[in-house]
Order: structure tokens, then sequence, then C-alpha cells
């Protein structure tokens, strides 16, 4: 599977690899503990070390300890609807890392096939990209990177596409943008994405973000109303979380939070891996 591939190689690369950021030691102020620190770092907003990952051993890393986590929360969303009617998947993924959301659709084993276009701001992450291009073998993929997507589609339309992922971002652009900001983004997306939908198809929406106060969890629904603005319908709306509490409004919380692949203790502990499913989810089905 494309997730085990693609989790091998950045393994590999970060145990054979240096850091050219950190060698110095400046970063970490001679006192280097490895990349868990510095993503823990820019994951809970310390910020002294680095706030972005402009690291390729970082990236590394960080699909190491978060693929596995990503990638069952997508299927876990994906398992919500039939999606058999659906002739092909266009996968638009905004912010899309290293494609956690592309290794889940290869998981589910869906008889369509299926075109996968990444957009993501980070131009680390291309070592990554080229693997999964040379690797995945289930369709068409392409990857475009210095893509700020949260302005991007100010001025750029994207026709055709039937699926639309937005996994862990609007919480990345909450503190910068608040609720204002994001039902423009999502006013922005209506009508230079959705609106463009196939005729020949519905559309799936999938947005997979952090359950936690303050992150943008409950601007989701802004979206809802930005798309029927623009005159389309949507027929399924499922609000999903795994956390036992319910500040995510209408939520049904799903009857595990268990990750969905078995992961081998040793590289639970190398890496700190995420082992359970935390995020909230809104799920769409445009006609």
């Amino acid at each position: 599977m494309l997730i085990d591939d693609v989790i091998e190689f950045c393994d590999l690369e970060y145990q054979n690899e240096d850091c050219i950021q950190c060698n110095s030691k400046i970063m970490c102020d001679g006192d280097c503990n490895g990349c868990k620190q510095c993503l823990d770092d820019i994951h809970y907003h310390y910020n002294k070390y680095r706030d972005f990952y402009d690291c390729e051993k970082l990236l590394d890393y960080y699909v190491c300890r978060y693929s596995y986590k990503y990638c069952s929360e997508m299927i876990y969303a994906l398992n919500e609807l039939d999606l058999s009617e659906y002739p092909y998947f266009h996968i638009l993924s905004l912010g899309c890392g290293a494609a956690p959301d592309l290794m889940a659709f290869e998981y589910m084993g869906y008889k369509q096939k299926i075109s996968y276009c990444g957009l993501d701001k980070n131009t680390c992450l291309e070592k990554i990209h080229n693997f999964i291009k040379d690797n995945y073998w289930g369709g068409k993929v392409r990857f475009y990177r210095d893509i700020d997507v949260l302005t991007y589609f100010e001025n750029h339309a994207l026709e055709k596409c039937n699926v639309l992922i937005v996994q862990y971002l609007i919480s990345f652009f909450y503190n910068d943008t608040g609720v204002i900001g994001l039902k423009q983004w999502f006013k922005q997306l209506a009508n230079n994405i959705v609106k463009y939908k196939p005729k020949d198809s519905p559309m799936l929406i999938i947005i997979n973000d952090a359950d936690s106060i303050n992150t943008g969890r409950d601007a989701f629904p802004l979206f809802v109303n930005e798309i029927e603005k623009v005159g389309l319908n949507i027929s399924v709306e499922v609000r999903k979380r795994f956390k036992n509490h319910n500040y995510y409004e209408n939520s049904e919380q799903y009857e595990t939070k268990r990750n969905i692949f078995d992961i081998a203790e040793n590289f639970i502990s190398s890496y700190c891996v995420a082992i359970t499913c935390e995020s909230a989810q809104l799920i769409l089905e445009v006609n």
C-alpha cells in the first residue's frame, strides 16, 4: 500500500540524512533533542525553535508520526457514504502535505479511476511528493507547491473536481484569519471550486481537522451556507467526532477512535506515533 511505501521511505530518509538547519545548533540553543522537539514547538505554539515545517528531515519525522492517524481519520470519513455511484474520483486536496487522503482512497479499494491534485505551500515537500508520484499506480497524481491556498482562489478557479479535501488546514489558518477570514475563504471555495463541479457526478467534500476550541471547528458549517448561496443543493451533511466531549454542535461520535493500522511498537516509540483518531469532521455531498 502507498501508506506503507511512503512511511518506509521517510523512515529510511530520517535515519540517514542530516538536518541542515539544526547542525549549527542555533535553532535549539545548542541542545537539539531531535525533530520531536521542533515538531512539538510548532504544534503547541511555543515557537522557540521554529514556526513552520521548513526542514526535510522534520517532514520525514512528521510523516512517520502522523500519517497513520490522518489516513485512518479519512478512512472513517469515507466509510460514512456510499460512493459507488461516483463515475470517477477527481480529487483536489488543499494543504495536501504527504497526501494521507490519497492513501485512504487507495486503502478503500474503489473501482473508480482516481486522479489527484495536491496543493501545498511547503516547498520542502518536493522529495516526498516525487516519491508518491513515482510509486502510486492507481491513477494520475500531480502536486503543486508554493501555493498559498488561503489566497490562491481569490483569482483562480478549478473546474471538474468531484472530491474536495481540506485536512488540518482550517486550524492552521484560524489564528490569523478568525471566523470572518474563514467565511471569506469558504466563499472563494464555493464560487471557484464547488460551483464548477462536474455535471455527471455528485461532489464529496470532507473537512477533517483538530477537535479543540479556538481552532475554527465551529466555523465548518459556514461552508454549507456559502455552497447554498451559489445555487447548489447539499444532499448529505454528516458531522462526526472521535472525542467524548460534544463541543462540535450536532456532531455524532464514532463508536471507536482506534487507528485502522497495526503499527510496530518500536516504530511507535521511535516516532511518538499518534495512535488514536481525534479529529472533528464535516462530510458533505453536493448535487
